[in-house]
């Protein structure tokens, strides 16, 4: 009889034990199936802002570059000026965005209607072209700064060759040599 005691007094303490432990243990399931259930919520919202974002992006990039490589080609109020009249808006636009951007203009070369560009040789009687030898100062900042004002330029300006030579004195500015060609309508 002693010995059934004992087993009942063992199966009564493993039972209590198994009551008390499922007992201490419940809230903690719940509340660990709780964050596996916002987990997943916030991983399917998380996979839709993704989506969302992406979508956004591709969009902005089509938006950029639409917008970025179709440019007008400048057309002077006045019809029927000479080559060198009709680019003088150009012309001041390009010297104040250089002053603008602390740039010093150290010489210009004007070349109008190379024989070697394709407009000329294409359609000359409808279109100007001015190829402008543009020799610069300034430091980096500045000089890209520049660069981007002139990329954003509404009008058709073709940077054809660009050559930077650090200045022996000071290696901080930099003397740069370009070449751009204008496009105006007749």
């Amino acid at each position: 009889m002693q010995k059934y005691k004992d087993s009942i007094i063992y199966i009564v303490f493993i039972l209590i034990f198994f009551i008390w432990t499922v007992v201490s243990l419940k809230p903690k399931i719940t509340d660990l199936i709780t964050v596996e259930n916002d987990l997943r919520a916030k991983t399917v919202e998380s996979a839709d802002l993704d989506r969302k974002l992406e979508a956004l992006k591709a969009s902005e990039v089509e938006r950029t570059v639409d917008s970025g490589q179709i440019k007008n080609i400048y057309k002077p109020d006045a019809p029927g000026l000479d080559a060198e009249s009709s680019f003088t808006v150009i012309f001041d636009d390009i010297i104040d965005m250089a002053k603008y951007n602390s740039v010093k203009i150290y010489s210009i070369e004007y070349i109008y209607n190379p024989p070697e560009d394709e407009f000329v040789k294409a359609a000359a009687a409808q279109y100007n072209v001015c190829e402008l030898k543009i020799s610069l100062i300034s430091d980096y900042q500045d000089l890209e700064s520049f660069l981007k004002e002139l990329y954003k330029y509404p009008y058709l300006i073709n940077i054809d060759k660009v050559e930077l030579t650090p200045y022996v004195k000071n290696k901080r500015l930099l003397l740069t040599n370009m070449q751009i060609k204008l496009y105006a309508t007749k």
